[in-house]
């Protein structure tokens, strides 16, 4: 291996590792936030939102960053079809070791987010769906009038309020 595809792993393997830290970086709002949710803090879940949305653009420089220098290497070594686990089987000992660290180390932190943004979502949606409840609890008053639904139960029919506001 020649020394200018040494110095394409090496800056490989800084990006790599650059997207690991913001990964964890964006794994920490992402628990901040769900704290946040959870204590219905909303200025701060604003708060780190507006921070997610920063790591995101980062990360989405770092992605692009790291694409270039994969295609540096699909150049210089004049393979068709690579991907990280092929360059780490390319590579000297020690940065293939460097590599696959860094790889396991942004697949676990991935999985991770994953799994706290989906449990976010969900708690978000249960606040929504409280919001809504209430909502029309509070919009809907008894008629005292019973009507017969499409299987024949009877139920209570309610009149609305007038005011309907949904989020």
């Amino acid at each position: 291996m020649d020394g200018t595809v040494e110095k394409l792993l090496d800056g490989l393997i800084s990006v790599i590792g650059e997207e690991a830290v913001l990964f964890e970086k964006f794994l920490l709002l992402l628990e901040t936030q769900q704290e946040a949710l959870i204590a219905n803090r909303t200025d701060d879940v604003k708060a780190t939102t507006a921070q997610l949305q920063q790591v995101v653009s980062r990360s989405q420089k770092l992605e692009e960053k790291r694409m270039r220098v994969i295609d540096d290497i699909r150049r210089q070594s004049g393979s068709v079809d690579l991907n990280v686990s092929r360059i780490c089987d390319m590579a000297d000992t020690e940065r293939s070791v460097q590599l696959r660290h860094l790889r396991d180390t942004v697949l676990s932190l991935y999985g991770r987010i994953e799994e706290t943004r989906m449990r976010n979502g969900l708690l978000i949606e249960q606040s929504l769906e409280q919001i809504r409840y209430t909502l029309e609890m509070i919009g809907k008053i008894p008629a005292q009038q019973e009507l017969y639904q499409k299987q024949g139960a009877l139920t209570k029919a309610t009149a609305t309020l007038g005011v309907d506001r949904r989020l």
